[in-house]
């Protein structure tokens, strides 16, 4: 019996031409009845065959909705936007509309998922580290555990960046800068108090024996508007996700100080890390998908499904080299070990920084 994998094009009609032959080879001993119905049979064969192989290739998921904790232009939004328009163009799901619910760092879509299983039959949220990070410091009161962790598929690494005109020109020449006039040198953030770009930037300060209670962050709701009050003068520098910035880096608007990585990327050897820089700052945010808890154990299987085959394809490597996002796929127990492993580390983390 052939499975759904067996039947790709090629394959389908690979297999078409042998069962044709066998067909013909039984009739020819009986000459008279071979030619009375072996030209229509083999017509009504093939033409079922072609049916069942386009069958097969049809989308698996009819209507998607993906649910964005954000505004537009930030890592969530990119992230869901380039995944729902991947699957839609490898023929995975048939229709795929987007969210954006903005509010509290990405609280109030957390919110809405859990409290609301009947509208979100057909939803995936997109989110990130600031899942464990923002329930760590009980700023959100849900976190994974009460959703259902689908896939997650990408890691990116962070970067340091000012606007191309800026004074600075080193990640070290920043932070003796905030040394010095710590409220004249504010730093811009894609996410909220306490969440990813904040801690991203304490770590950067504690790697340069900055005090911690000498940073002025800025919080913004998702990486597009950080990158607005960047140039509007809300502050000196931005904190955020490769993928946030590099657009802005490519059109000569801003230039990257650092990133977080721990050695040059290939796709950016221009670029030093921190690292070289004397800061010693090795961290990379996940960004994944997650469902309503009680979601039918066979949606969720559909969901895993096309994710899974998303990443196996040649435009989704595509899309990852064009933000410079790292392939990072995980899904069953590898998916919640590793979430149980980041939630430990991050706990340390903050109260090594002391960030409660």
């Amino acid at each position: 019996m052939l499975s759904s994998q067996d039947l790709s094009d090629d394959k389908c009609m690979g297999r078409a031409g042998p069962a044709m032959a066998s067909l013909h080879r039984r009739n020819s001993l009986y000459p008279r009845f071979d030619a009375l119905i072996s030209t229509p049979l083999v017509l009504v064969l093939s033409l079922l065959l072609l049916v069942f192989c386009s069958f097969t290739k049809s989308a698996t998921v009819e209507t998607l909705h993906l649910l964005i904790p954000a505004g537009e232009g930030g890592g969530w939004d990119t992230t869901a936007r380039e995944v729902g328009q991947a699957l839609t163009k490898e023929g995975l799901v048939s229709r795929v509309y987007y969210e954006n619910y903005i509010g509290a760092g990405g609280g109030r879509a957390l919110m809405d998922l859990v409290h609301n299983p009947d509208r979100h039959l057909n939803t995936l949220m997109v989110q990130s580290t600031p899942l464990l990070l923002r329930h760590l410091t009980k700023t959100i009161e849900f976190g994974y555990r009460d959703v259902r962790p689908i896939s997650i598929m990408i890691a990116e690494y962070q970067a340091l960046v000012v606007l191309a005109e800026s004074e600075f020109q080193s990640a070290t020449a920043l932070v003796e800068a905030i040394r010095q006039h710590p409220i004249r040198y504010p730093v811009i953030g894609g996410s909220a108090y306490g969440s990813l770009d904040h801690i991203s930037f304490a770590m950067i300060a504690q790697a340069g024996n900055l005090p911690i209670e000498k940073i002025r962050y800025v919080a913004s709701d998702g990486g597009g508007e950080a990158l607005e009050r960047l140039e509007k003068g809300f502050g000196v520098a931005l904190i955020s996700g490769i993928g946030e910035v590099i657009q802005a880096y490519r059109r000569g608007n801003v230039r990257i100080l650092g990133i977080t990585s721990p050695k040059r990327l290939p796709e950016l050897p221009e670029v030093r890390t921190l690292s070289e820089q004397g800061l010693k700052v090795h961290f990379a945010n996940w960004r994944g998908f997650f469902a309503n808890a009680d979601l039918p154990d066979a949606k969720v299987y559909q969901f895993k499904k096309v994710l899974a085959d998303l990443n196996g394809t040649d435009y989704w490597q595509q899309i990852l080299k064009k933000h410079i996002w790292s392939e990072f796929f995980l899904q069953g127990d590898e998916l919640m070990n590793f979430l149980q492993a980041q939630e430990k580390d991050m706990r340390e983390a903050l109260n090594s920084l002391n960030i409660q």
